[in-house]
């Protein structure tokens, strides 16, 4: 337990005590991973008092109620008198089969804060993380990678939070096929390696449509090197998420991965993301959004229909290879995905900019700072006791003596 004063990297809830309210003031980016939560699902108190203001302007809601209201305690701890509550992010998603931010208990107190980490324990898998690659009669060679942040490494580990973007490079060894290219026509989440078990979640779909990235709380898109495409190598940033009521904590994924004619960009061969601004599909390379069309509509073709098996590929040159294309199944998992890190979450007294938001709350009130509630019940404590002593002292000496 630390004093208000302390600094924190990271100040998402503000809390200060007047002498007969409480306001805490919360952002929205709860957990400072850019993922805003729903302002209904933020409570004070074990009573679930709802925020009595929400900021817009700057993505802040304010609670505003008595310091006995919403089902606070009041304790008395060595010196202190210690009114103590809690705000609840309970997260709410109606029709889903994914969440992207967990949920959260933050202990108040008017002059104490605490850190702690509302996380489940890390889970430690039985099993051994893996990922895919696999070749065809020795000419492709198909993988599918966990990057780090520069691209330009593989990571080791496997274990990501919520709010974190999962970097995923599929890539083929070409050789001789320098005439080809890669897409990823789909991927789909699992709790299991089977990617036809349920609950499933598709990130990729329609030949190329990153479906994830239409999510209103989702960062995920394809990614474009400085340097521009690589044939033999396509990337994209998944944001983190986990499977709603389940506590796994885990995902597989598994994708299809296809080369094709490199100047054969069309409907079925393409990278598309979705830019939430301008409400459009967009390739990952070029401006032609007509390609990314067919996202909208969730219906691009099938490239099932130029697809050859591997076996008797033998006798093909590389020109047939290309015009048939090639398709392989690669697999990343188990990830394991925890709950957001609450360990740099800080309360910090409201400044001064904060304290004009509070002239236009509902009630009002003007609030002080905790040490002047500290103040005034040490001061009543001892004017309290000053005239119990006086008064014993009085009955003292009126008592009479008897000899």
């Amino acid at each position: 337990m630390s004093e208000v004063g302390s600094v924190s990297p990271l100040q998402t809830v503000m809390v200060q005590c007047g002498e007969h309210n409480l306001l805490v003031m919360a952002q929205l980016d709860l957990f400072g991973t850019g993922h805003l939560i729903k302002a209904t699902d933020l409570t004070l108190g074990t009573a679930g008092c709802q925020p009595t203001r929400v900021y817009p302007e700057n993505q802040t809601v304010l609670f505003d109620y008595g310091l006995h209201e919403c089902g606070s305690r009041l304790q008395m701890t060595g010196d202190f008198l210690i009114y103590t509550t809690n705000l609840t992010h309970i997260p709410n998603y109606p029709g889903s089969v994914i969440v992207r931010t967990n949920g959260a208990v933050v202990p108040i107190e008017c002059r104490y804060f605490r850190k702690g980490n509302v996380s489940s324990n890390p889970i430690k898998p039985t099993w051994i993380p893996f990922s895919s690659t696999r070749s065809g009669e020795g000419h492709l060679s198909f993988s599918l990678r966990l990057m780090n942040g520069d691209w330009l490494t593989e990571r080791t580990s496997t274990v990501y939070f919520l709010g974190d973007l999962i970097h995923i490079e599929a890539s083929v060894s070409l050789a001789n096929h320098v005439s080809l290219k890669l897409y990823i026509d789909r991927c789909v989440a699992t709790l299991s390696p089977d990617k036809d078990s349920t609950p499933r979640y598709s990130i990729i779909d329609y030949n190329g449509c990153l479906l994830d990235s239409k999510a209103e709380d989702s960062f995920s898109t394809f990614v474009l090197p400085r340097d521009g495409r690589e044939p033999d190598k396509l990337q994209f940033d998944l944001d983190a998420f986990r499977f709603y009521g389940d506590e796994r904590s885990l995902i597989f994924i598994t994708c299809q991965l296809r080369v094709a004619a490199v100047d054969q960009g069309d409907s079925r061969n393409k990278a598309c993301t979705f830019q939430k601004l301008e409400r459009i599909w967009r390739p990952l390379e070029g401006s032609d959004s007509d390609i990314c069309a067919c996202c909208h509509v969730g219906n691009c073709g099938s490239s099932r229909e130029i697809l050859i098996p591997f076996r008797g590929r033998r006798d093909l040159g590389p020109e047939a290879e290309s015009e048939a294309g090639l398709e392989w199944e690669a697999s990343l998992g188990p990830l394991i995905i925890l709950d957001t890190e609450l360990t740099n979450l800080a309360m910090q007294p409201l400044t001064e900019g904060d304290a004009r938001m509070q002239e236009r709350s509902p009630s009002g009130v003007e609030s002080k700072l905790v040490v002047m509630v500290v103040l005034t019940v040490t001061a009543v404590c001892l004017i309290s006791a000053s005239l119990l002593a006086f008064l014993l002292y009085r009955r003292h000496k009126q008592t009479p003596i008897n000899w």
